[in-house]
């Protein structure tokens, strides 16, 4: 049996109308209906599996960038806090005189290093926060692109199920002016029909 709905369509057309029988083209129907419920269904599983790779993907770099910018900040603290430590103990050994203008510099230091630590704490987030928007467009798009391809499937079932009652209405009416032939082309002819 043929994965293509419109390949065994056409078998079906093709075969001699004395050696089919009603229980054939059902079935063959059938399995035409079965094929593209199958092939809809496996659209829809792959659109999903893509979906939650793309999630998955985008929450470990969210994570991934996030502890990274955590961890600069962090160590520049550290190294901040190292330095001012530092600057008090130089400033404690030049005595009373430098004390006031060490400390000062330190302070400086100090400050400069938690606005930067600041500074990279809010770009993080920021990044954090970009990063987030864009999984969450991208969760909408694949929502939006998995609602078309249910739709498309719809449209496949109903096409099919037309075809069905179409090859149904043409095995039911009997054809007494015109050969058997005719009879069913022009029942299949889907502009007469309409």
């Amino acid at each position: 049996m043929s994965d293509r709905p419109e390949e065994a369509a056409a078998a079906v057309a093709e075969e001699a109308p004395d050696s089919r029988s009603r229980a054939d083209i059902g079935g063959k129907v059938n399995a035409i209906i079965e094929a593209a419920e199958a092939a809809a269904e496996e659209m829809r599983q792959k659109a999903r599996a893509e979906a939650r790779e793309i999630l998955e993907h985008a929450e470990q770099q969210a994570a991934a960038r996030i502890e990274e910018l955590t961890r600069d900040a962090a160590l520049d603290r550290a190294e901040a806090d190292q330095y001012a430590r530092d600057m008090r103990e130089a400033a404690d050994s030049y005595g009373t005189q430098h004390r006031r203008t060490a400390e000062e510099g330190a302070r400086r230091v100090l400050a400069d290093a938690e606005a930067k630590a600041t500074e990279l704490r809010e770009t993080a987030q920021r990044k954090a926060e970009q990063i987030e928007r864009d999984v969450g467009e991208r969760h909408r798009m694949l929502k939006r692109e998995a609602r078309m391809l249910e739709e498309r499937r719809q449209r496949v079932l109903e096409g099919l199920r037309d075809l069905s009652a179409q090859l149904q209405d043409a095995l039911a009416e009997p054809a007494a002016e015109m050969p058997r032939d005719e009879a069913l082309e022009d029942a299949l002819s889907v502009e007469r029909r309409r």
